[in-house]
């Protein structure tokens, strides 16, 4: 094996390493979104069914946010070899992120394909920046269409144009910003054709797959699953046509409706992208996908991503630098149709865009200052992964009540008295205990599935889970009030947030705390 060979598989390793490390702690535990993937997969692996009784389903209905499917069927053969836990849930997200580097690496190659330097250069920075690790410690199914978005590119830089369709069509059923570039896609496809003279009729048995995958996803984006999650993320929610009414009162109709209001707070959302402040400074606005006020890619790579783009547009006329121009250009549009830009993770196919374009600035001083520029990228990288790895453990401490950590230990010890108990009471506080409960017991899906006694109802675009077996679960507020006059004859066990029980009738018997040392859940014997 040559040194270049060597060299590339240690970078991979090490990225591997860096994200699979103490992978049970960092982050804290298990999120909502991650516990109900793990739960899914685990009732497939058993029953071959959802949660909810539905036979192998192309979408997987979850809390009604309607989850897309290949994470979720990735992660069968996860659970079945490593069992039901973080690690066998994170492992796909892990191997997507550690793998997207070499797709990077085997693209700059091929835009220079006589340089040896650049393309490692290309992999160390998109595997070891902070933003890009982050991301692929957390079970997300954006880290998974990020590695068949930047696959299906090369594939198309390649001129494999069934193979680049093909996987793109995979994709479609992995994130949802998939389906918004879905047409930008098909337009850089078409373009690639057109300048090739594909003959059509041939060649069109090698786009049967993507034909026949995007039908079915154009038909689930029309419906009410496919526009579920959609509707809870849009710039036009409620808030948005209360602010609408509010600014008619003082300009008129045709300068202010939600047409106006969508073009220009999509266009503000979309700029917001490029800011410096959000790459190389602060990070996204949602800290469960970066780290708060932390940079996503090194300040000191902010001149050599504006010299990448000028070097783009300088060699415009080169169809490869057309791609990843327009690549950079249509990546922010997800993230900008929604609230909350700019968000890393809808705008997640972004990030390998810059990490190219920084590594195009690098290549303006390779010429002259080859060893220098190998040295700076290496002392930036380290010094970036040295601050990284400090504010991320202090980090995941502060943090852990957004994670939702506290619900293992608290399932823990119910499981070992819930013999004793005729029923069980648990806020909801936290979020969707139901699902905490199913993954961390863990129950059987089959009995879930059809537990007579499982009750839910459907509002507010939103499946909410009140109880099943002798569980029930109890909006906050509610507590105090549904706890005053239980029947004699059950013996009760509450899990409640801090100080919120009837003080009277209730017996202390555990606390669990946040990584702050803050009250987490009171676990109480109802007298």
């Amino acid at each position: 094996m040559k040194f270049p060979k060597i060299a590339l598989l240690l970078i991979i390793i090490v990225g591997f390493f860096l994200r699979l490390i103490f992978i049970n702690q960092y982050p804290p535990s298990l999120n909502w979104d991650e516990v109900s993937h793990g739960y899914n997969a685990y009732s497939i692996l058993k029953t071959g069914k959802d949660e909810w009784g539905n036979i192998l389903p192309a979408i997987f209905r979850c809390y009604g946010d309607f989850k897309l499917p290949v994470y979720i069927y990735l992660t069968v053969p996860s659970v079945l070899i490593f069992g039901l836990n973080s690690f066998s849930i994170r492992l796909i997200s892990i191997i997507a992120g550690s793998l997207s580097p070499l797709i990077i690496y085997l693209i700059i190659k091929h835009l220079f394909p006589k340089n040896k330097i650049i393309p490692f250069l290309g992999i160390l920075i998109f595997s070891f920046s902070p933003g890009i690790i982050f991301l692929s410690r957390i079970a997300l199914e954006a880290n998974l269409f990020m590695f068949f978005f930047c696959l299906s590119i090369y594939f198309l830089l390649t001129k494999k144009y069934g193979w680049s369709s093909f996987v793109y069509s995979i994709g479609l059923f992995t994130y949802n910003s998939s389906r918004v570039l879905l047409p930008f896609y098909f337009i850089a496809l078409i373009f690639f054709l057109v300048k090739d003279k594909i003959n059509y009729k041939k060649y069109l048995f090698r786009f049967l797959p993507f034909i026949l995958l995007v039908s079915l996803a154009v038909l689930q984006t029309f419906n009410q699953s496919g526009q579920a999650r959609y509707q809870w993320v849009s710039i036009l929610d409620s808030g948005s046509i209360n602010q609408i009414n509010e600014l008619r009162q003082i300009y008129p109709r045709f300068l202010v409706n939600k047409v106006t209001f969508f073009t220009i707070t999509a266009a503000k959302n979309y700029f917001s992208h490029f800011n410096p402040s959000f790459l190389f400074f602060n990070g996204g606005s949602n800290y469960q996908f970066s780290l708060p006020n932390f940079f996503l890619f090194s300040p000191f790579f902010m001149p050599l991503f504006f010299l990448g783009i000028f070097f783009l547009i300088k060699h415009i006329n080169q169809d490869k630098f057309k791609l990843i121009l327009f690549w950079l250009l249509m990546s922010p549009i997800p993230s900008s149709i929604t609230r909350d830009a700019p968000h890393v993770l809808r705008s997640i196919v972004f990030l390998p865009a810059v990490a190219i374009t920084i590594t195009l600035g690098v290549n303006y001083f390779l010429a002259k200052f080859k060893k220098i520029s190998f040295i700076y990228i290496l002392l930036v990288l380290i010094f970036s992964q040295i601050l990284f790895w400090t504010k991320y453990t202090k980090y995941c401490q502060a943090y852990s009540s957004s994670w939702q950590y506290g619900y293992q230990a608290m399932i823990t010890f119910v499981k070992s008295v819930y013999s004793d108990y005729d029923q069980i009471l648990i806020t909801k506080k936290y979020g969707e205990p139901h699902e905490f409960l199913l993954l961390y017991w863990p129950w059987n899906p089959s009995s879930y599935q059809n537990d007579p006694t499982k009750d839910w109802n459907f509002h507010a675009n939103w499946y909410w889970v009140d109880g099943f077996d002798k569980f029930k679960f109890l909006n906050d507020w509610e507590v105090k009030e549904k706890t005053k006059n239980l029947p004699n004859n059950k013996k009760t066990l509450l899990i409640t947030s801090p100080n919120n029980y009837n003080q009277g009738n209730t017996k202390l018997l555990k606390t669990i705390n946040f990584l702050d040392q803050s009250t987490a859940f009171q676990i109480l014997e109802i007298k």
